[in-house]
């Protein structure tokens, strides 16, 4: 083999610990998975991949968000790829760099274990797909069921037991929840991958099938839409002043003392009780719901405000539409006989089971909600140990890992002192590596020549030509390429983010350049001119959004964060899937 030809190695070595944190070196069966769990890296990880999923986790975990980690991207996936019988994938695993989160997968291996699944799997499938509106109205009423109870619960008024049980409740459903996300989104991976696979055999492009099912609202398009009517209603009021400038710990105050502030802050609360169950990350249960803290859709509003236009939704919704039904109309001219039925019955189940649509609505009822309920319970318990002085403050419950927390509320209080002594190394522990976080490669360990994952694909956009970026590096690129996920051009100023707790620093008319966007970035695409990923495939969040808000994107550059920098010019070309870079000048 060719030195040029020799995979590329990004060692993990500086990764490798024993310990999750200071004082938790979690034992072999502490942690919920199927396949392998959740563990620090370790030196033996160099001979797999490792992707950095910024997607979903730009900031870290604390202990307790490592405990819910547990349920979703290994327990939750490994056993939705079992019972479904995904034939390449196990699901996937998750290795930890300090408190950052990279995710690999576990491939299947052996021609007998692939076939024997692929029979499991269309078996299981098929009667899904014939009847997908009742299936997932049954998953989803369970989930809303749950919520019903978990959130109605008077949790102050609680003896010690009954609290303990709402705890133990809040981290099962939150298990249930995981499943439910990764039984079904292995379900309508295959049959988006199937029509996928029938375009490029009938001679279209795979990447058009995700615009032939776009335009179908969703629950954060719909939240997004009250959004921008709060920003308008704001100015019919005349309380616009507050929302863009003062504090958020201040705005209700100063909204409430104007002649018309009472109506409005009155409006926005009905807003949050409807859709203000969610938080900023996936599983993250440091951070608080906007019912809990509205600055996020307080900041949203304020940005809306300061774009003196709008936004049309209705105008946007009726383009994406007409735009969708123009290429499915142009795809089914280019073709004719046996191959236009095919493609027509293929388009047919994809609308009925829509991966494109579901991957977005599927976020409020699990992926920025499911964490709410154990957030919520741990919060009162913390209240009560920290008022008898057992931890110093109540969000200190948060750097206890599930096991230490369960074996000390079943097992006695000897060991709370011990326990506590160790949450000021952990905070510290956590402050250090979130600081380190942008600094972080994109993959670890061995960059593969493909990967068979489905959802590692077309969610997260691990494509050949992503691979071989990696390989080749980005160093004084002048022109990156990506997935083109949403047609159009636009040159702009490049604002590079890292993280959603920054995202209050994008202006209207930047070009957003990050490493990968889920539903708590959606309200910026109505002010962006566009929007560029490193990482994400044609049923990214990115692509998605940015095809209803009718903006460029480009998605799965593989290095988009590290080869632009904020008040660079860029041109992108969503049409072609490249992004030109014009450093600025000094």
């Amino acid at each position: 083999m060719a030195a040029q030809d020799k995979p590329r190695i990004f060692p993990v070595d500086d990764f490798v610990r024993e310990e999750l944190y200071p004082g938790y070196k979690p034992a072999f069966g502490s942690q919920p998975f199927v396949a392998g769990p959740v563990r620090p890296f370790g030196k033996a990880d160099n001979a797999r991949y490792w992707l950095r999923d910024s997607l979903h986790f730009s900031e870290g975990m604390v202990p307790a968000s490592i405990a819910t980690l547990d349920d979703a991207q290994t327990w939750g996936a490994q056993l939705g790829a079992e019972i479904v019988g995904v034939p390449p994938t196990r699901g996937s695993v998750n290795r930890l760099a300090g408190t950052h989160v990279y995710i690999g997968t576990i491939d299947v291996d052996t021609d007998w274990q692939i076939q024997s699944r692929a029979a499991r799997f269309g078996a299981y499938v098929g009667p899904v797909l014939q009847n997908f509106d009742s299936y997932w109205a049954m998953r989803a009423g369970e989930l809303q069921s749950a919520y019903d109870y978990l959130d109605n619960l008077d949790l102050a008024s609680m003896d010690p037991g009954q609290l303990w049980t709402a705890v133990k409740d809040a981290y099962a459903f939150h298990r249930r929840a995981w499943f439910i996300h990764f039984e079904v989104m292995y379900v309508l991976t295959a049959n988006y991958l199937a029509f996928y696979a029938l375009a490029e055999e009938i001679g279209l492009e795979g990447s058009m099938v995700s615009a032939f099912l776009s335009g179908q609202q969703t629950f954060y398009s719909k939240t997004d839409e009250e959004l921008w009517r709060l920003a308008g209603r704001a100015r019919e009021l005349d309380v616009a002043g507050p929302l863009l400038h003062a504090a958020p710990a201040d705005m209700k105050a100063r909204v409430e003392a104007l002649p018309h502030g009472r109506t409005w802050w009155n409006d926005f609360a009905g807003f949050l009780s409807a859709y203000g169950q969610r938080t900023e990350e996936t599983c993250r249960v440091d951070t608080p719901s906007w019912i809990e803290d509205p600055s996020p859709a307080l900041y949203a509003i304020g940005t809306f405000l300061s774009k003196p236009t709008g936004f049309d939704f209705h105008a946007a919704r009726q383009q994406a539409i007409a735009e969708r039904d123009e290429q499915i109309e142009a795809a089914r001219r280019a073709i004719n006989g046996s191959d236009l039925q095919r493609f027509n019955e293929a388009l047919a189940s994809n609308l009925a089971a829509n991966f494109a649509w579901w991957n977005e609505e599927h976020n409020y009822l699990i992926d920025r909600r499911a964490a709410i309920p154990v957030r919520r319970a741990s919060l009162e318990l913390g209240r009560r140990l920290a008022a008898d002085g057992t931890i110093d403050q109540p969000d200190d419950v948060f750097f206890l890992f599930k096991p230490e927390l369960f074996a000390v509320m079943e097992g006695g209080d000897e060991r709370w002192p011990e326990l506590a002594a160790k949450i000021p190394d952990r905070r510290a522990f956590f402050e250090h590596w979130k600081h380190r976080g942008p600094e972080l490669p994109t993959m670890l360990g061995t960059i593969p020549d493909t990967v068979p994952d489905p959802i590692m694909i077309e969610v997260f956009g691990l494509s050949g030509h992503f691979l071989q970026t990696l390989r080749d590096g980005t160093e004084g690129a002048t022109e990156l390429r990506g997935f083109p996920a949403a047609k159009g051009v636009a040159e702009g100023t490049a604002r590079v983010i890292t993280t959603v707790a920054d995202i209050s620093q994008v202006q209207p008319g930047d070009i957003l350049v990050c490493g990968g966007t889920t539903t708590e970035w959606t309200p910026v695409f109505g002010i962006i001119k566009a929007c560029v990923c490193d990482t994400g495939g044609s049923l990214t969040h990115a692509a998605i959004v940015s095809r209803e808000y009718g903006i460029p994107c480009v998605v799965g550059t593989a290095k988009a964060t590290q080869a632009i920098k904020t008040g660079d010019r860029v041109r992108v070309d969503g049409r072609a899937g490249t992004v030109q870079v014009f450093p600025a000048i000094p």
